[in-house]
Formats: structure tokens, sequence, C-alpha cells
């Protein structure tokens, strides 16, 4: 099997459409999250309500690294109209250079081998996923009990499908729902025509259950 990268730069229009065979027209818009520190510019992302804090299975940042810094979040959200109304979010995007990207490579961790198709990234098993720095994965404790920060703003009255969370010792956070729900989601690296890295883009498959035309 051959891998088959989305079209990001699509998604991540405002306003674009992609017809499916079943679903009518899929319209996109784009969400800015807001900014994270990532202060070693090791990036990991996850299911944070699975992993963060867990020394058992800690999850590690890519290979790939960016220069320290403040980095912005968005989400491509997806609009499908029927059999019925219902907003997903398509992709969640780490914005690390704002030039387009022209060539995109699997996102790995340490140890991981070279995936034959888009089978790889990250579980998730509670709905949500995560960018953040690799030094802050103790920065939200309580969050796998249903505590501290992240509970808080899914717990709030707007219980926002993507948001930025302040944690300890200065860290922080970008959750967003990981589009229909549960599943394995692969992370990509975008890089730019000079073959700098762009961005980093999470897939969360929004056309599992349609196909697109």
């Amino acid at each position: 099997m051959s891998m088959t990268v989305p079209d990001f730069a699509h998604w991540f229009t405002p306003g674009a459409v992609v017809p499916t065979e079943d679903r009518g027209d899929v319209v996109f818009r784009v969400r800015e999250v807001g900014e994270i520190t990532l202060p070693t510019g090791r990036l990991v992302a996850c299911d944070p309500i699975v992993h963060l804090g867990d020394d058992e299975e800690p999850p590690e940042p890519f290979v790939v690294g960016v220069p320290p810094g403040r980095y912005r979040v968005q989400t491509a959200e997806a609009s499908f109209t029927y059999p019925y109304d219902h907003t997903v979010n398509a992709a969640a995007r780490l914005v690390v250079r704002d030039l387009p990207a022209v060539r995109w490579e699997p996102a790995l961790v340490p140890g991981e081998p070279a995936p034959e198709d888009d089978c790889f990234g990250y579980g998730v098993d509670a709905g949500l996923g995560c960018f953040l720095d690799a030094a802050a994965h103790h920065s939200f404790p309580g969050t796998a009990d249903e505590e501290g920060v992240i509970w808080e703003v899914l717990d709030g009255p707007e219980n926002p499908d993507a948001f930025v969370a302040e944690g300890e010792n200065g860290h922080s956070v970008a959750v967003f729902g990981s589009g229909w729900g549960d599943g394995l989601y692969p992370t990509w690296v975008g890089r730019d025509a000079d073959g700098e890295v762009a961005c980093f883009v999470t897939d969360f498959r929004p056309f599992r259950f349609a196909k697109a035309l």
C-alpha cells in the first residue's frame, strides 16, 4: 500500500468545500485555537487524558523538532449537513512558518519504523488529541483523574472543542476534539520549498464515514 497525504492546504482554506459521495458538500472552517510554548522545541502529540503524567507509557516527542518558541495552533473544522448537521475537527495544525508546505513526511517518534501506509500515529481513547512540549509532561497534574486545568475547561459552561490550557511552570497545551472520536490518528510534517519545517498536522480522518470525491 502507498501513503496518500490528504489535501491539508485545501482543508485549511476558509470556506473550502469537499463534495462527498453520500453526505453532500462538506464545508471547512479554520479556527485559531491559540499559541503554545515549546521551550525545548520537542513536540509531542497524544491523547492528553490517557498520557499526560503517565510515566509507564509517556508519550515521546517527534524526531523532527523545531526551534524553541511560541507557535500558533489551528484546527480545520469540517461541517457535514447530510443526513444531519454535524461538525468535527478534520485536522489540527501547529504553524511553524507562514509558508506553504510543498512536501509531507510522517511525524515519527524515536525507534518508530517508517510506515508503508497511513496506519501510523497515536491512539485516542478519550476523544481528544493535543500538542505540547516534551518538557510539559508533568505540568498538568490530575488530568488522568479528571482533575486539573484541562478538566476545568472541559467541564466548564462553554465546553469548547479546541482550546489552550496553561499548566505549571509556564507550560501550555493545545487540546482539541479528535474528529469523530477514538481511533488512530497520524501526524505529518509539512516542509516548505527550502526543506524547512513549515507545520505539523494531525489528520483526524474526517471522511472515515464518507467517501470524498
